[in-house]
């Protein structure tokens, strides 16, 4: 027999502080965009962390995706569009949780956070990556294929902004980039 999940909650001590504080939801995947966008819409604030440099998770790299078997574009550019209209959430990719302390309800969150090389006035132009020589394999298309040293995962990469791998950084490529 199934239990509701109302059952396993347990109150905090000291009374709800739940409500008062702001949701991280760690993963930026498609089920992770949908959890922070349905916080956020509620008004919570929410802080959304996705290690690698944009958003999109397995589900990104599909052609199709279950149970609509619609194209991976369609499910993420319906988020991506709300997401851009929200002004409750807060994006931090390349960042990775390191540690939290503390009890539900009432807990303290760690977090790394881990260079791009870029700065915050990229445009996405692509300059950087045309100039850079160096190559490796393209993580995003499962080593299958090769990408530059200055690159973004994807055409529907959100944030959109280039990352330099961090193999170039002190190298001429990184001073051309």
């Amino acid at each position: 027999m199934c239990k509701s999940t109302s059952e396993f909650r347990r109150p905090v001590e000291g009374g709800d502080r739940r409500n008062k504080r702001d949701t991280l939801v760690v993963g930026g995947g498609i089920s992770g965009m949908t959890a922070a966008l349905e916080a956020a819409e509620f008004g919570k604030q929410v802080i959304l962390v996705e290690n690698p440099p944009s958003l999109g998770g397995r589900v990104s790299q599909l052609y199709r995706y279950f149970p609509k078997l619609c194209h991976s574009t369609c499910g993420m550019e319906i988020n991506l569009k709300r997401m851009r209209q929200q002004s409750n959430l807060n994006l931090l990719t390349m960042t990775e949780v390191t540690d939290v302390q503390g009890d539900a309800g009432n807990y303290s969150v760690t977090l790394k956070t881990h260079p791009r090389y870029v700065n915050e006035n990229c445009t996405n132009c692509g300059d950087c990556a045309d100039v850079v020589e160096a190559e490796f394999d393209d993580e995003y298309n499962y080593g299958m294929s090769k990408r530059k040293g200055a690159y973004t995962a994807n055409e529907m990469a959100h944030p959109q902004r280039y990352v330099l791998d961090p193999a170039i950084i002190g190298t001429d490529d990184a001073t051309k980039a």
